[in-house]
């Protein structure tokens, strides 16, 4: 079966993987260059953690992630993970990381309660709030994310997959399961995947509330050398303040420190996001001085401008549309699960998978483990 991919960020990649391991013709078509270093897939790294709040389907996901990695893995002779663990603070009951745990219990997961002096022992640069506990899983970690798309990229290629770079596709018929590129070209298939990430209210305008296009900005550190031990040993780390969403990617397998904070985004035009401002990485660090010690001493290498998605409720956004698979709306955490996510629409757009299946497991309504 022929299946034209729309977007070749971790998504797609994974996309055309799970058809040809499976016998069928993948087509991928990417805007930009392949990488695309200015698309969302393109970083030194992204987190992949177990709590998820009060979301069962999505932390049941991160499980069948963590499998598919490693089905990835096996598959490309290469692993692009480390496995670091991952550590959330509760300051209040009820909140972010106190969900979590309840998720977790309710899925039957292992994970640790850390107390005061215990989070401090783990992360010694950190100054943790005396009422806190932590929420401490051993599994997850970091993806290796610009290693991963270019690991996939030569393995498609090996494999025959044709990646057609600097094609914009700028029309979908459904009716005619054909894509029109910006020269003017018309390519058919029998099913089309659309993972555009935040350029998908572009080729589906009726989607531009469900997957609004935003911009992100994440900081680059240089922790001071009397930290840099301890911050090599980190976890990853989610959700520290209840106040504001910072997340951190310690320096793991030869990458650099990176700080996050989910309040530093706006919607912008994925085209012309708004280059980064002076100060901006130092404006999105300056939320972690209330949790780190001696953060004054720590240095801002740089910042970095990231293209999302973002649906109202965090959830991704998928349609079908005769031959269409759409999925988007990614809201900054798709890239945790592009190898299961790949996967899945393989299955669906082939028709292994009947798209409401697809849907309800997408948006996270499944509220148990896959079985085996």
């Amino acid at each position: 079966m022929k299946v034209i991919i729309i977007g070749g960020g971790i998504v797609g990649l994974s996309t055309a993987w799970a058809l040809a391991r499976s016998g069928h013709e993948a087509l991928l078509f990417e805007q930009g260059p392949l990488p695309h270093e200015g698309g969302a897939s393109y970083d030194q790294h992204r987190l992949i953690r177990l709590p998820y709040s009060d979301q069962p389907g999505y932390c049941a996901m991160t499980v069948d992630a963590l499998k598919a990695w490693q089905r990835m893995w096996d598959d490309l002779g290469e692993s692009h993970y480390a496995e670091v663990g991952s550590l959330a603070l509760s300051t209040e009951e009820g909140d972010w990381a106190d969900q979590s745990r309840q998720t977790l219990d309710h899925l039957g997961l292992d994970y640790e309660t850390l107390d005061h002096k215990q989070i401090e022992a783990l992360c010694p640069f950190m100054k943790a709030p005396a009422q806190a506990w932590g929420l401490y899983n051993t599994t997850g970690g970091v993806l290796f994310a610009s290693r991963i798309v270019d690991s996939l990229i030569r393995d498609l290629r090996r494999r025959g997959v044709t990646l057609r770079d600097e094609s914009r596709v700028v029309g979908v018929d459904p009716a005619a399961g054909a894509v029109t590129l910006a020269n003017g070209r018309r390519e058919t298939a029998e099913a089309i995947v659309v993972c555009a990430g935040a350029w998908t209210a572009k080729l589906f305008p009726e989607l531009a509330r469900r997957a609004v296009p935003h911009r992100q900005v994440v900081a680059y550190m240089e922790p001071p050398e009397r930290h840099a031990a301890s911050w090599a040993k980190a976890p990853v780390m989610v959700h520290l303040l209840n106040e504001v969403d910072i997340y951190a990617a310690p320096p793991a397998g030869g990458t650099e420190l990176k700080f996050g904070c989910g309040q530093h985004r706006r919607p912008g035009d994925p085209d012309r996001l708004d280059p980064l401002r002076p100060n901006e990485a130092a404006e999105v660090a300056s939320a972690f001085a209330p949790l780190l010690r001696d953060f004054d001493d720590y240095k801002v290498l740089r910042g970095q401008v990231c293209p999302y998605a973002v649906s109202p409720d965090e959830r991704f956004v998928t349609e079908n549309n005769g031959p269409i698979l759409m999925i988007g709306g990614c809201s900054g955490h798709m890239f945790k699960f592009g190898a299961v996510m790949g996967e899945q629409l393989a299955r669906t757009a082939t028709g292994a998978t009947n798209f409401k299946s697809f849907r309800l497991w997408a948006e996270g309504r499944h509220q148990t483990l896959t079985p085996e």
